[in-house]
């Protein structure tokens, strides 16, 4: 018997989590559609899961996370010895 495949199937094809290569919620989505329904299918619940596993802090907090590190680079040496500018 050959191994299932994990990629999407063809009633896959307008739906949200359709990655591509991969389903965004199951690892074999040719299982969900068994039944002729999978249950994820454009489901904004199942949606909702998947956006919160990618981004749990949501764009606001990369944002600030990203201007921290900015403002810790300022401070620091350059690597070819160049000092940061000083502010007044």
């Amino acid at each position: 018997m050959a191994a299932i495949s994990n990629k999407p199937v063809k009633q896959c094809l307008g739906c949200a989590l359709n990655l591509g290569k991969r389903c965004g919620v199951f690892e074999h989505p040719i299982l969900k559609w068994k039944g002729r329904h999978c249950e994820a299918y454009n489901s904004p619940e199942f949606i909702e899961k998947y956006e919160q596993m990618q981004h749990p802090q949501g764009a606001k907090a990369r944002k600030r996370e990203r201007a921290e590190r900015a403002k810790i680079a300022h401070t620091e040496d350059h690597h070819d010895g160049v000092k940061p500018p000083a502010h007044h």
